[in-house]
């Protein structure tokens, strides 16, 4: 059970470095002059600003950190039974 929290604790920090890094680049490298410059509002693919998708990025890599947890976090439970 113990091994199992660290992983929680472990994927669960690595989210929020890549959250924090998301806000702030959106919060101190998008706006100059209170106008939309650089950063998150540059286009990136399909006419999508990069806020768009950084943000489609973060969702995703949630499941993927969530499947992660799910697969590796199994074989962490000492007891053999879902807890």
């Amino acid at each position: 059970m113990k091994a199992r929290k660290s992983l929680g604790a472990v994927l669960f920090l690595v989210y929020l470095a890549c959250y924090a890094a998301f806000v702030g680049v959106a919060a101190f490298g998008t706006f100059a002059g209170g106008k939309p410059d650089g950063g998150l509002a540059t286009t990136a693919v399909g006419g999508l600003p990069w806020g768009v998708v950084a943000g489609i990025g973060l969702i995703v890599g949630a499941f993927v950190l969530a499947l992660a947890y799910a697969f590796f976090g199994a074989d962490a439970n000492e007891g053999g039974e879902a807890a």
